[in-house]
């Protein structure tokens, strides 16, 4: 990973999308208002309380449940004074993260009703790639290693339409990527995309060792932002490498199991 550039400007000029960076008092109060994203969490409520009601009978029990906890999970992400305490901390920024491509993900793949949706041919056509588990897993491998490199890392700061590209194809990488496990097409693939989600542990793991174990901090705008919290900005960067590599290992572990559970419960003539 590249090492931080010197400290040459004066960050706190830069208000990210969620606003200044906070302090302790009043956190709690910082909620996300924007209309634009309100509107859109709304949206996708009533878009799927629609599918539900012309597609329930091709639901199973589970699913509205998966989409609600999804729901709510990308809700605390990007409402909450979560998406504040991002402006401060690169730790909660992890945990956003995490949140994201980790909870949400698999709980939106299965809340999803698998062939009650007719989609247009060019829309299958373009997607038929990441039905392909080592090309979806390495495609929000990349993600996640871009995104979390100071130079983009920075931009998405900067700018609101980056950061919205940098949530948007984590989110999207991720439910491609956990789709090749949790209702791959045919068991054959679950195998696969059981592999390739090792794999993309093991280098999710050596991107949390990297910021562990950097000598400075990565990130020159939280090198004014995270004292009012009591961390350094390389205290900070070090916690939000071991959530991502403790937490994260976890979370890949619990749902690969889950996924490995629901193979193992195919017939073994099924699975190849």
């Amino acid at each position: 990973m590249p090492t931080a550039t010197p400290f040459v400007e004066t960050l706190p000029s830069i208000i990210p999308y969620c606003g200044a960076p906070p302090v302790p008092d009043g956190f709690w109060s910082a909620w996300n208002g924007d209309p634009v994203l309100l509107s859109v969490f709304a949206l996708a409520a009533v878009g799927y309380a629609a599918l539900a009601k012309r597609h329930g009978a091709a639901m199973e029990r589970h699913q509205p449940w998966c989409f609600a906890a999804g729901w709510l999970v990308l809700f605390a992400a990007f409402v909450s004074p979560l998406c504040n305490l991002t402006s401060a901390l690169f730790s909660a920024r992890v945990v956003q993260h995490l949140l994201t491509i980790q909870v949400a993900a698999p709980l939106l793949v299965l809340s999803w009703p698998i062939g009650a949706v007719r989609w247009p041919n060019w829309a299958r056509t373009l997607a038929s790639p990441l039905a392909v588990p080592e090309i979806a897993w390495g495609l929000f491998g990349l993600f996640l290693w871009v995104w979390h490199l100071p130079g983009p890392y920075m931009a998405a700061l900067r700018f609101d339409a980056v950061l919205w590209g940098m949530h948007a194809s984590l989110l999207v990488g991720a439910v491609a990527a956990w789709r090749t496990v949790l209702a791959p097409d045919g068991p054959a693939m679950r195998g696969r995309g059981l592999l390739s989600a090792f794999g993309t542990s093991v280098h999710l793991a050596i991107l949390a060792a990297l910021l562990i174990f950097a000598p400075q901090p990565l990130f020159v705008y939280h090198l004014d932002t995270t004292a009012p919290w009591g961390l350094s900005a390389l205290a900070d960067q070090q916690l939000g490498g071991l959530i991502m590599g403790v937490v994260g290992a976890a979370v890949y572990v619990a749902v690969n199991l889950y996924a490995l559970a629901r193979w193992l419960m195919v017939p073994e003539r099924q699975r190849t």
